[in-house]
């Protein structure tokens, strides 16, 4: 199966292009912090409250694949104006479910990709996560 990209717009009071600043997960979940790519001082917060079952940050330089892969499907415009994706028939989950001898294939689990500008961070929920506007 080939993965399908679907952009994900969380609400209309983001932008669409973020750096990606900072990753924490501890007890009070995943937290990934962001700022617009043309104004800093607008940053969000993505908060996936409860744990998640994966996830993992890539610099875009080792995103080539995937990168091109886009690109001849959707164009470059697609991933270059946009940050926030979903992932159906994802190869990400399906490694995983291969990873745990199937125990990710238990409950329904979607793939979130967040492309910054300069970085990838995938995420692996049974949920969506919550945007919070952060205050500068």
């Amino acid at each position: 199966m080939t993965e399908k990209w679907i952009r994900w717009i969380p609400n209309n009071e983001i932008s669409l292009k973020y750096y990606i600043e900072s990753i924490t997960d501890n007890i009070e979940g995943l937290r990934i912090r962001l700022s617009n790519a043309n104004n800093e001082s607008d940053r969000i917060e993505v908060v996936f409250e409860n744990s998640v079952h994966a996830y993992r940050s890539t610099d875009e330089s080792y995103m080539q694949n995937v990168i091109n892969k886009l690109d001849e499907q959707y164009g470059s415009k697609f991933y270059q104006e946009n940050t926030f994706f979903k992932v159906e028939n994802s190869e990400y989950i399906h490694w995983l479910s291969l990873q745990s001898y199937g125990i990710a294939k238990s409950e329904p689990l979607e793939h979130f990709s967040f492309l910054g500008v300069d970085s990838v961070i995938d995420v692996i929920a049974a949920y969506e996560p919550e945007i919070n506007k952060l205050i500068p």
